[in-house]
C-alpha cells in the first residue's frame, strides 16, 4: 500500500474516497491521498467516517475481547471528570430559568403556581439532556479526539496492529460503553442539580413555597422516555464522532489540535440535529 501511495504522489494522480482511506481499517497508516476540496465533500466524508465507525464499533459492543474493567474505568473517568462541571453549569441553568420565568409571570399575570411544573417538563424533555450533551461534547469529546489523535499521528495504532490488537476493538468499544454510562448518569445528576438550584432561587427571591415548586403534574412517562432516549443517543454520538476525528488525525501536533476542534464542533452539531429529530418523532408519535 505504501508503494502504491508513493507512486500516486509522484505521478500527481489524485485518488479520493468519500469515506477517507486512513480512518478505519487503515487508521493512522500514512497521510490522506486526495483531500476533499469543498465543504459538501468534507461533510459527506465526515458523515461516512462516523457511520462506518458506528457500525464497526456497534458490532463489537457486546462481543469485544478487550478488558471488561477498562469500560468501567473509562466510564468513571468520563463521569467523575465531568461531575462538577455538569453540576455547576446545570445549577446556573436552573437558577436562570426559574428566576426569569417567575419574574415574567409575576409581572404579567401574578400567578406562579405552575413555574415548577413547566420547568420540570422542559428540563426532562429538552433542556437537561441537550445542555448536558453539549457539556459532554466539550469535556469528553475533546479528550477522546486528543487521545486517539495523538496515537494516530505517532503510529501507535500501527504498533497495536503489530501486536495483534485491533484499535477499534481496544480503543473505541470501551469509550463507547463509557460514553453511554456517563451520559445517562450525568443527565440524571445534572437535572437534579438544576431542579434544586431552581428551588432555592424561587424560595430566596420570590418566597415560593417548596410544595408549590415541586409540582410534577405536567411531567408524563413519554417526557421521561424522550429524555432517556436523547441521553442515550448523545452518549453514543459523542464518542463515535470524536473517535472518527481522532482516527483521521494526521500531520503531527497541528493535526491533533484540528481533530480536537472538529470533534467538539461535530459532536455539538450532531446533538442539535438529534435533538430536533427525536423531538419531531416524539411529537408525531404522540399525535399532538
Amino acid at each position: 500500500m505504501s508503494r502504491f501511495s508513493g507512486f500516486l504522489q509522484k505521478s500527481k494522480v489524485t485518488v479520493w474516497s468519500p469515506f477517507g482511506r486512513d480512518t478505519f481499517a487503515d487508521a493512522g497508516e500514512g497521510s490522506r491521498i486526495g483531500k476533499p476540496k469543498g465543504a459538501l465533500e468534507t461533510l459527506f466524508r465526515s458523515v461516512g467516517q462516523s457511520a462506518i465507525l458506528l457500525w464497526r464499533t456497534g458490532r463489537l459492543l457486546f462481543t469485544a475481547r478487550c478488558d471488561p474493567g477498562e469500560s468501567w474505568r473509562v466510564a468513571y473517568r468520563f463521569a467523575n471528570g465531568s461531575f462538577w462541571f455538569v453540576v455547576i453549569a446545570m445549577a446556573f441553568v436552573g437558577m436562570i430559568m426559574v428566576y426569569q420565568s417567575t419574574a415574567q409571570l409575576e409581572r404579567a399575570v401574578g400567578d406562579t403556581t405552575l413555574v415548577g411544573a413547566s420547568f420540570f417538563k422542559l428540563l426532562v424533555r429538552v433542556l437537561g439532556p441537550t445542555v448536558i450533551g453539549m457539556l459532554i461534547a466539550c469535556r469528553v469529546g475533546a479528550g477522546i479526539a486528543a487521545e486517539i489523535g495523538a496515537m494516530s499521528v505517532t503510529s501507535q495504532l500501527d504498533a497495536m496492529r503489530m501486536c495483534a490488537a485491533e484499535p477499534i476493538e481496544t480503543l473505541m468499544v470501551p469509550r463507547l460503553r463509557g460514553g453511554i454510562v456517563a451520559a445517562l448518569s450525568l443527565t440524571a445528576i445534572g437535572c437534579a442539580s438544576s431542579l434544586y438550584a431552581g428551588l432555592l432561587t424561587g424560595f430566596a427571591w420570590f418566597s415560593m413555597a417548596p410544595s408549590t415548586y415541586m409540582n410534577f403534574s405536567l411531567v408524563s412517562s413519554s417526557d421521561i422516555l424522550q429524555g432517556v432516549v436523547k441521553s442515550l443517543c448523545y452518549g453514543i454520538s459523542v464518542p463515535i464522532v470524536s473517535g472518527a476525528c481522532g482516527l483521521s488525525a494526521h500531520g503531527g501536533a497541528r493535526g491533533v489540535g484540528q481533530a480536537t476542534t472538529d470533534a467538539v464542533v461535530g459532536s455539538s452539531f450532531v446533538i442539535v440535529v438529534l435533538d430536533s429529530l427525536i423531538s419531531m418523532i416524539s411529537h408525531l408519535l404522540a399525535g399532538q
